[in-house]
Formats: structure tokens, sequence, C-alpha cells
């Protein structure tokens, strides 16, 4: 059986490996739950100075795992993985890292937006496209790490934007060419190895306290609750059940096909 995350200890960092390669890394109910359990053995393990987060087989990963069905209650789901999971990775007390290449969109973009810094293949592929099927985002720091009308843009028209763009509007720190990622986060990486561990942090502590006084734990709160609601108000909004009816039916490229060619919404 393939071991859908993988996690590893090499030279000071925690490695976790998204491992879901047939369907793009798309996350499983049991991949948050490795995620969470390797970050808890790294946090405990004094040889581990920060934590890496990639997928294997050139892409992040493609979001939820839509073949499980929708999460109920979709709060839960909400507060115990999908943004959990995300604020696991913002207030690790150790460094952070997601490596992004290929597809990083939905619950997967969500995913590397939870660490301290993110580094991108420049022909990455980023966003929230999810507004296509009736979600808005769960850990949603879009609107705090980058341009508000950039933000709007991204989520209104379900915009996905390149790892060169992502690092233009502030998305990633840096993106360069996807055979140069793992040397720019090698050596990121052996930087962090150097620096003394405690200090490291305290500069966090510091870093996210400051962010929070901001408003960025409230932010993030607040978008939690409305994709929650969202989803409770979904089992009712005619429009949606008409889309899960063509997804049914058709498959979600047929279905998303079918509604662009209509022009509007008709139930």
């Amino acid at each position: 059986m393939t071991t859908l995350v993988e996690s590893t200890v090499e030279d000071a960092i925690g490695h976790i490996r998204l491992n879901h390669t047939a369907k793009k890394n798309a996350l499983r109910h049991e991949m948050y739950d490795a995620i969470f359990a390797a970050l808890d053995e790294f946090e405990v393990d004094d040889a581990v100075c920060a934590v890496v987060i990639r997928g294997n087989g050139g892409d992040f990963s493609s979001g939820f795992d839509i073949t499980q069905g929708t999460p109920d209650p979709y709060r839960d789901f909400v507060k115990n993985k999908a943004s959990k999971v995300s604020k696991r990775l913002w207030y690790f007390p150790k460094p952070t890292i997601s490596v992004v290449e290929g597809y990083c969109v939905g619950g997967g973009f969500e995913l590397a937006m939870g660490s301290d810094l993110v580094y991108a293949a420049e022909n990455a592929e980023l966003g929230e496209p999810e507004i296509d099927f009736f979600f808005v985002p769960d850990f949603n720091g879009i609107p705090c790490i980058t341009l508000p009308r950039k933000a709007k843009e991204m989520i209104f028209l379900g915009q996905t934007v390149s790892g060169t763009e992502a690092a233009q509007i502030g998305l990633v720190n840096r993106a360069v060419p996807a055979d140069r990622l793992n040397e720019l986060v090698d050596g990121v990486c052996r930087r962090i190895a150097t620096l003394p561990r405690a200090t490291m942090a305290m500069a966090k502590t510091a870093l996210n306290g400051a962010f929070d006084l901001q408003g960025f734990a409230a932010a993030i709160n607040h978008c939690e609750e409305v994709a929650a609601y969202n989803s409770e108000a979904n089992k009712t909004n005619a429009d949606c059940q008409a889309f899960n009816r063509m997804v049914a039916e058709h498959g979600v490229k047929g279905a998303l096909a079918m509604v662009r060619s209509q022009g509007t919404w008709k139930s």
C-alpha cells in the first residue's frame, strides 16, 4: 500500500512529502492526520531545526480530494483538519518551509500558505479556484498577505497565478526555474541550521504576535466561520444542488463546461 505522506529527518531538517501522486497529491482525511503526526514528532525532536513540506511527482497539491465527498459537518473539518493544519505550520515553534511546484490550489494552496517561508517554481500554479465549486477558502491568508484588490480578484474569479506572479504579489518569498528550486531551498535550510534555535523560536513568536496584533488570527478565524456557514448554506442552495447533479452525471470538467457555456447560473 502506498504511504500517502512520507516523513523523514535529513541533515537536521524534518521533511514531509505528500505522496498521493495518482491524484496530484489531492488531500485525503488520513493525509491531514499524517501531517499532524509528523509535526508532533518533529516538534519534540531536538535534532530537527526546521520543517520542509512538499509534494512528490511534480505537484504540491491539487487540493482536497473531492472523491471523499463534502465533509459533514464542514465546520468540524475546517476547525480540526484543513485550517488547523495550516495554523499548526504557521504557529509551529520551528521554521516551516513550503516548496511549491506544479499545482498548488484550493486546500493544497492553503496548506502551503501555512508555512513561514514559501519558495516556488516559476511555472507553478497557485490559487483558490474553488468558487466554481461553491466553496470559499478555509484558511484564507490571501487578504493578509497580498494586495486587497488582488485578493478579491483571485477569490472572486477563482484566479490562479504563476509562481513568478505569486512572488511579485508577496504570496511566496521567491520563484525560480523549477530545476533550481531544490538548490534554493537547500541553501535556506543550511542557513537556518547555523542559527541559534532558541533565538529563532523567539523571533518567530515575536513576528507571529505582531501579525496577530494586526489582525491575522482574527481574520483567519473569521474566514473559517464563513467557510463553514457557506457549506451549510449550500445544502439548500438550488444552484449548488443543480451543479452537483451535473457533476454526478458529467464529471467535474463536464459540469464546469456546461455552466460556463450558459454564461449565467440557471437553477
